[in-house]
């Protein structure tokens, strides 16, 4: 067990006794590595207290630098093995927060499935990470375009995205006709920092920014979806979360004729002369899984 690794345990387990479990030695042998790494430095990089440890300035510094180290001295073990060897090790992977939720975690346990050399390590936010710096392996991301020299980009599949209401919410308030029609409705908005509160809907006249308002407002869209079903409003979604209320009834798709204007999903890895096998195998995986998992959801 080298320090560094004992280092990076502690900060991803969150604590000495899990660090320990995972690498199959005792808590004092890990707090030992740690304690003569941070000799050496001459820098606390832990606080310790009785329940917690959090990193320090300094450790936060070394933190992202031996996540490059160690993904490194991965390279280095690869191009003595076999590069066509079975995935094997630790998978890290960055995710949207409801699309890792409702999709990409099934996938990942699918993919250890067929691959049970893999460990999985999931991380379902909305920050953007930094691959490199943070030592992550894959990113799964949503954007117009993405357009980075440091980064391997694969298109995955578009993002449907919808508007969609109760049935009870249209018995009450009356079904929109036209995109002019949302005027008179409430809207679910979505909230974003900064960003005007519009839909950008595409019609034959081509595409068109609608200013939208309403009395519920929200950062996240499964919180938005859950007040749709309420019928409290008019949603704009992503197909892949509201599939399965379309097709129960739950929920019904409203002006099929101007779609709303999606974006595309990517896979997203670090350019490495070395590709590991695991990412590999997951990104090919992807290319499939996003058919399956991701279909067209039904218009009315």
């Amino acid at each position: 067990m080298m320090p560094l690794h004992a280092f990076v345990r502690v900060v991803e387990d969150g604590g000495f006794s899990a660090a320990a479990r995972r690498l199959g030695v005792t808590p004092s042998a890990v707090s030992k590595q740690v304690a003569h790494l941070e000799a050496r430095l001459g820098a606390r990089l832990l606080q310790r207290t009785t329940h917690h440890v959090s990193l320090t300035e300094a450790g936060s510094v070394f933190y992202q630098h031996c996540r490059r180290v160690l993904a490194e001295l991965e390279d280095a073990t690869l191009s003595v093995t076999a590069l066509d060897a079975r995935p094997r090790g630790l998978l890290r992977i960055s995710a949207p927060a409801v699309l890792g939720e409702v999709h990409v975690g099934a996938m990942a346990a699918e993919f250890q499935d067929s691959f049970p050399d893999v460990r999985v390590d999931l991380d379902a936010s909305d920050r953007l990470v930094d691959l490199v710096e943070e030592g992550f392996d894959v990113a799964i991301r949503i954007a117009d375009t993405l357009e980075d020299s440091t980064l391997v980009v694969r298109r995955l599949a578009p993002e449907q995205r919808l508007l969609c209401a109760s049935p009870a919410y249209l018995q009450r308030r009356g079904t929109p006709r036209t995109p002019d029609d949302l005027a008179d409705h409430d809207c679910l908005v979505f909230k974003r920092s900064h960003a005007p509160l519009e839909w950008q809907l595409e019609g034959p006249g081509g595409r068109r920014e609608l200013r939208v308002s309403g009395p519920f407002q929200s950062n996240n869209n499964l919180v938005l979806r859950h007040a749709a079903l309420q019928g409290r409003g008019i949603a704009n979604l992503p197909g892949y979360l509201v599939l399965d209320d379309l097709r129960a009834g739950s929920l019904v798709t409203l002006l099929p004729e101007t779609p709303v204007v999606g974006r595309s999903i990517f896979l997203v890895h670090p350019h490495r002369r070395l590709l590991p096998a695991k990412v590999r195998a997951f990104a090919e995986f992807c290319l499939h899984a996003f058919e399956r998992f991701l279909p067209p959801a039904p218009r009315r």
